[in-house]
């Protein structure tokens, strides 16, 4: 999502001034890295969701992951590898942050927590399938109000927007792995006709 953050994410954080946004998956933690600086700059403050272990120059409470997840489990060139976060790295160097709450969970547990809080924006780029991203867009759905922004990662031009991706397929319902219904756009198309259709 880093990539789209000057042309399609800046302006609106800058034209909407959200005070609290949600990010949904860090992975290498560029776009974390873009979002804490534009909140230094603007007095908001980001919670970042991510169950993955981290290695690299962090503080040790930020690289253990939820004991639960397995990044990508079953899928054997990932069975070995270790997600280094340079952007987190660099939040650090800088001090940013001061301007983030990282909770190391998944999107699904947290929504359902007590913890659980509204957001001025969303900025969803993690589990790349039909039931987790239209659960987390029904999610917010229910939290919103006027005015929220929700960015999406992967809907058009990529394989995921009509076809599945599971990180960790033992949390996903079976019936949905074998259904028809796959990708983050489906999942978009079909919360946006549920809601306006």
């Amino acid at each position: 999502m880093h990539r789209l953050f000057e042309e399609f994410i800046h302006p609106v954080l800058n034209a909407s001034k959200p005070r609290s946004l949600l990010e949904i998956g860090v992975l290498h933690g560029k776009n974390t890295l873009n979002l804490l600086r534009w909140c230094a700059g603007n007095g908001a403050h980001l919670i970042s969701l991510d169950p993955v272990e981290w290695t690299g120059d962090l503080p040790e409470e930020f690289r253990k992951g939820d004991s639960n997840y397995k990044y990508k489990r079953g899928q054997s060139r990932f069975e070995d590898w270790k997600i280094r976060p340079e952007g987190l790295e660099e939040v650090f160097r800088e001090g940013l942050d001061r301007y983030w709450t990282c909770k190391k969970k998944r999107s699904l547990d947290y929504f359902v927590s007590p913890e659980v809080d509204s957001f001025d924006a969303y900025l969803i780029d993690g589990d790349h399938n039909f039931f987790t991203v239209i659960t987390e867009l029904f999610m917010i759905h229910r939290f919103s109000r006027k005015g929220t922004a929700v960015f999406l990662h992967d809907v058009a031009k990529t394989t995921n927007a009509r076809l599945d991706e599971y990180y960790e397929p033992t949390l996903i319902p079976y019936h949905q792995i074998v259904g028809p219904q796959q990708g983050i756009l489906t999942a978009l198309e079909v919360v946006l006709s549920k809601m306006w259709g």
